[in-house]
C-alpha cells in the first residue's frame, strides 16, 4: 500500500473527523471555531500536495497520481479555503449556524478528490456521488428559508438523474469494452456510443449545460450565499478536470462527439447569456452566467488540442476566483436586512459601500473577459485553439456570445454607480475572514492576467 499517493486525502480525512467529533461535544457555539479549524485542514492537505511522489498508484491501481490531477487537488483546496473563510461571519449574522456545515464542505472536496484520482469509472462515480450528496445538503441548509428547502429539492430529483445516467453509462461502456478502466478506446460499437451519451449527459447535468441547466437558477438562488460560491467554483474546477481525461481517454473515439458538445456548448452559451438580461435577481443572474460560461468551457472540448484544453484548465480556474469574489460581495450585502439581491437593491450602493461595489465592479469586469484580469486569458487561449483546428464558425459565435454578456454584467454595474439609491440601507461589518478571502481573489485575478505562465506553463506540462 502507497500511504504517500493517500496523503492529501488522509489529512482531510483526519480533519473531517477531527471536526465531526469536536462538533458532537462543542455544539453551535464554537460554530466560528470549528470553521477556521476547517481552513487549517485544508490548508495542511494543500501543504501535503507538495510531498506526494508521483506518477504513482495505490488501491490496487484503482487511485492513481499524477501532477494533472495534483495541480486539479490544489486548486480545488485553495478555492475551498477561500469559501470557508468567508462564509462563517455570513451564517452568524443570518441566524443559520449548522456545526455540520465546515465538514460538509470538506467532505465534497474529498469525493472530488478521490474522483480526480481515479482512472476507474466505478470510484469515478463514488467520488462523484460523494461530492454530490453532500451538496444536495449543503443548498437546504438555510433556516426559515423555503427557497433554501426548495433549490435542494429539484437539485436532489435533477442530480440523481444524473446520477443514474453516469451509472447507466459506466455499464454500457463495460459491456463495450470489458473493462472500466480509463484507456484509448474505439468507437465503432453501438453499445460504446450509448454509454458515451449518457456520460456526456451526465457530467453536462453537472457543469449545468443546456439542455440540463435547469436546478442551476434555483439551486443557486436558494442556496445560502456562501453556499452558492462553493457550488459556482469548486465542482466547476474538479468537472472540467474530470472532462478532459475523459475526453482524451473516451468521449474522442465517439465519430460525431465534436458536433455534439459543439451543440451543447453554442447552446448553453447563448441560452445561459439572453435568459440572463430577463432576469431581475443579481444572484439569478449569475446562475445564468455560469450556464453561459458552461458553453465557453465544453467549446474546448471539441477536439483533443493541448492548447484548447490547457487554455480550458485555466480559464475554469481563474473564472473560479472571479466567480467566488463576486458571490463573496452578495453574501457581504445580504447580512443587511432585507437586501434579496434584486437589482433595486443594487441602486447607489456604491455611495454608501464604495469599496464593495468597486471590487465587485472588477470582478464582474474580470467575468466579461477584459485585460488584464485572467479571464482574458483564458478566453484568448479557447479562441486561438479554435482558430488553430480551423474551427472558425465556432470561435465567432464565441466571441459574439462574450461580446452579449457584456451588457448584464454593466447593468448591475450602472445601477451601483450611476443610479441614486432608493433606501438606506446603513453600514454592513466585513469580517476578516471575508476581507482576506476578496483580498486574495483580487490580486490572484490581476496577478494570474498579468503573469499567466506562472500556472499556463505548468499545464502545458501535465496535459
Amino acid at each position: 500500500m502507497n500511504w504517500n499517493a493517500l496523503l492529501p486525502e488522509i489529512v482531510l480525512f483526519f480533519g473531517i473527523l477531527l471536526l465531526f467529533l469536536l462538533e458532537l461535544l462543542l455544539k453551535e457555539k464554537y460554530y466560528k471555531s470549528l470553521t477556521l479549524l476547517g481552513f487549517v485542514t485544508v490548508v495542511l492537505s494543500a501543504f501535503s500536495v507538495l510531498f506526494v511522489g508521483y506518477p504513482a498508484s495505490t488501491l490496487f491501481d484503482g487511485f492513481t497520481v499524477t501532477g494533472f490531477n495534483l495541480i486539479a487537488k490544489f486548486f480545488l483546496l485553495a478555492v475551498t479555503g477561500l469559501v470557508l473563510l468567508a462564509s462563517y461571519d455570513f451564517f452568524m449574522k443570518k441566524g443559520s449556524i449548522y456545526g455540520e456545515l465546515p465538514y460538509l464542505y470538506l467532505i465534497a472536496l474529498l469525493g472530488f478528490m478521490v474522483m480526480l484520482s481515479s482512472e476507474n469509472l466505478a470510484i469515478i462515480f463514488v467520488g462523484l456521488e460523494l461530492a454530490s450528496i453532500t451538496m444536495y445538503i449543503l443548498v437546504g441548509l438555510f433556516k426559515r428559508e423555503y427557497f433554501s428547502k426548495e433549490g435542494a429539492f429539484k437539485y436532489l430529483v435533477i442530480g440523481t438523474t444524473g446520477t443514474s445516467m453516469f451509472a447507466l453509462g459506466s455499464g454500457l461502456v463495460y459491456g463495450s469494452t470489458g473493462s472500466l478502466l480509463l484507456s484509448l478506446q474505439k468507437g465503432e460499437d453501438p453499445l460504446f456510443a450509448l454509454g458515451v451519451l449518457l456520460l456526456m449527459s451526465a457530467l453536462a447535468l453537472k457543469v449545468s449545460a443546456v439542455p440540463f441547466h435547469f436546478w442551476t437558477p434555483d439551486a443557486y438562488e436558494g442556496a445560502p450565499t456562501p453556499t452558492t460560491s462553493f457550488l459556482a467554483t469548486v465542482p466547476k474546477i474538479a468537472m472540467y478536470f474530470l472532462l478532459v481525461k475523459l475526453t482524451v481517454y473516451i468521449f474522442s473515439a465517439l465519430p460525431t462527439w465534436s458536433f455534439l458538445i459543439g451543440v451543447v456548448a453554442v447552446a448553453s452559451m447563448f441560452y445561459g447569456n439572453l435568459m440572463a438580461y430577463a432576469q431581475r435577481s443579481v444572484k439569478r443572474l449569475l446562475a445564468y452566467s455560469s450556464i453561459a460560461h458552461a458553453g465557453y468551457f465544453t467549446l474546448a472540448l471539441t477536439v483533443v488540442d493541448k492548447l484548447l484544453m490547457t487554455s480550458l484548465l485555466f480559464y475554469v480556474f481563474v473564472y473560479a476566483l472571479a466567480t467566488f469574489g463576486a458571490f463573496t460581495v452578495l453574501s457581504i450585502l445580504e447580512k443587511k436586512e432585507g437586501w434579496t439581491h434584486h437589482f433595486l437593491d443594487f441602486k447607489g450602493i456604491a455611495k454608501e459601500h464604495p469599496f464593495l461595489a468597486s471590487v465587485l465592479a472588477l470582478f464582474l469586469f474580470t467575468l466579461i473577459g477584459i485585460p488584464p484580469m485572467a479571464v482574458f486569458v483564458g478566453k484568448l487561449g479557447i479562441f486561438m485553439g479554435l482558430v488553430k483546428n480551423r474551427l472558425f464558425f465556432l470561435g465567432v459565435l464565441f466571441v459574439l456570445a462574450s461580446l452579449i454578456s457584456a451588457g448584464y454584467y454593466l447593468k448591475v454595474i450602472v445601477y451601483m454607480f450611476l443610479h441614486e439609491k432608493e433606501r438606506d440601507w446603513g453600514t454592513t461589518g466585513v469580517s476578516a475572514g471575508e476581507s482576506f478571502a476578496l483580498l486574495v481573489s483580487t490580486l490572484a485575478v490581476f496577478f494570474f492576467g498579468l503573469f499567466p505562465s506562472a500556472v499556463l506553463d505548468f499545464l502545458l506540462r501535465l496535459v
